[in-house]
């Protein structure tokens, strides 16, 4: 077992709980990794990300994202190709910050490759089929969030920080992901969605919110003990003095395109 990561598992109760079903070392070995990785993600942050701060500098405004702007600036076209050629080298134990602008980064890429588009869904299997060099490895953006983002790294902040490219969205972001901000930036998002009226509306006594909370209710539940008690976490007043019982409906998702207006 790596040097303390044992105390890491006593302080860990997601850890203790999992440790107990495993047997086979090479599991527990990706068990600890993980919790490590977690743990401490700004040991081993390596990606550049000073390319892709460019492109969202110029790029993201209104929360949304200028794609005719960026098909036409070569400047920036070219620091979104170098940064994803980055993507492709990167080390596969780069810590969340770095997960997460891959992600975005390939999305932005995976649509100014192919627009003019109207929506994502366009493009068959744009998430589960369609793979980008990441880390060493030909993956799906599927792949990367739910099979590295989310079981290496346990916060459900991750669902307002990664971007999809549709209007349901959280915005993209206009600054890059790094270890040193990446708390408090996730915090900001986080409060900044909780407050839009696209992603959660207090309705009647009840909530009506994004397919988000819905499609991902685990993570939620596992963070705050529920979806309601994780948005009373960064929403304002009127959220707040909601019961944690408070019935949940859903918000509609509009897949088209997030370009800016």
């Amino acid at each position: 077992m790596i040097e303390g990561s044992c105390s890491l598992v006593r302080t860990n109760p997601v850890a203790r709980q999992t440790l107990t079903r495993f047997r086979n070392p090479v599991a527990l070995g990706a068990l600890v990794l993980g919790l490590l990785l977690s743990a401490f993600p700004g040991a081993a942050q390596a990606l550049d990300v000073a390319p892709w701060q460019r492109v969202l500098t110029a790029h993201v405004r209104g929360g949304g994202f200028d794609y005719a702007g960026l098909r036409a600036d070569p400047e920036r076209l070219a620091d979104l190709n170098r940064f994803v050629e980055a993507v492709g080298a990167m080390d596969d134990g780069e810590p969340l910050a770095s997960w997460l602008n891959a992600y975005n980064a390939l999305v932005v890429h995976g649509i100014i490759t192919r627009y003019p588009l109207d929506s994502v869904r366009d493009v068959d299997g744009f998430f589960n089929t369609v793979t980008h060099r990441i880390a060493g490895h030909s993956r799906t953006l599927d792949y990367v969030e739910n099979q590295v983002i989310r079981p290496r790294f346990h916060d459900a902040r991750i669902h307002v920080a990664l971007n999809c490219g549709a209007r349901s969205c959280p915005a993209l972001s206009s600054r890059a992901f790094t270890t040193r901000t990446l708390d408090r930036d996730l915090d900001r998002l986080a409060r900044a969605a909780v407050a839009n009226r696209r992603h959660v509306r207090v309705v009647d006594g009840g909530l009506r919110v994004s397919e988000i909370f819905f499609w991902f209710s685990a993570d939620f539940e596992r963070d705050a003990g529920s979806v309601v008690g994780w948005l009373k976490r960064f929403g304002g007043e009127a959220i707040t003095a909601l019961p944690d019982d408070a019935p949940l409906s859903r918000l509609r998702y509009d897949w088209r395109l997030n370009a800016a207006r």
